[in-house]
């Protein structure tokens, strides 16, 4: 098997949609990120990294608290829109069906299979972007989604994006983790 060089960009396949939501100017406002990941498990961290000049970013620092939404296919077209326009020029409170935290303060799409609640706990900034370091601080999922009080990743039916400016569905299951390598134990 030969190996080329090809074009130096993160080649991290898949890469996680999420809709990321926050109150902006007394709204809820949603953004298309690609840019987020898990940090730690126990206790739940993650990040997303944002454009500096993404409108939702000023709501991220005034309230200290965002939302992750993890989309199924059929918001794609939703999914895309919200990382067409800026919330600074057009109102995306009406694009989905928003509930929001016990304080009101944190905008989650019922339409997402899943929904974070984040807490900001660091911030900083590495070339043109933002990175948010968060403590995920409750979950929802919708009930018919649930295995054994998991997601089951056929039922979320998560969207992924590709480096190629691609959109893509998930396969089928093909293993467990920290089962399929016994084999190569010695």
């Amino acid at each position: 098997m030969s190996k080329i060089k090809i074009r130096n960009l993160p080649m991290v396949y898949p890469i996680p949609s999420v809709l990321v939501g926050v109150i902006v100017d007394e709204k809820p406002n949603y953004v298309t990120l690609g840019n987020c990941g898990i940090i730690s498990v126990e206790p739940s961290v993650i990040y997303i990294s944002s454009s500096k000049s993404h409108y939702t970013n000023k709501g991220i620092y005034d309230n200290k608290k965002f939302s992750i939404n993890i989309p199924s296919t059929n918001l794609m077209t939703e999914f895309d829109y919200c990382g067409l326009v800026s919330g600074s020029n057009i109102d995306k409170s009406d694009v989905f069906d928003t509930f929001f935290d016990s304080s009101n303060r944190i905008p989650m799409i019922r339409e997402c299979p899943i929904n974070m609640e984040c807490e900001v706990i660091q911030v900083f900034n590495i070339y043109d972007m933002e990175v948010f370091i968060a403590h995920v601080t409750e979950v929802y999922a919708n009930e018919e989604c649930l295995i054994n009080g998991f997601p089951d990743t056929q039922k979320v039916n998560p969207l992924f994006y590709s480096i190629d400016n691609t959109y893509w569905t998930i396969g089928k299951q093909i293993g467990h983790g920290f089962t399929e390598g016994k084999s190569l134990k010695k």
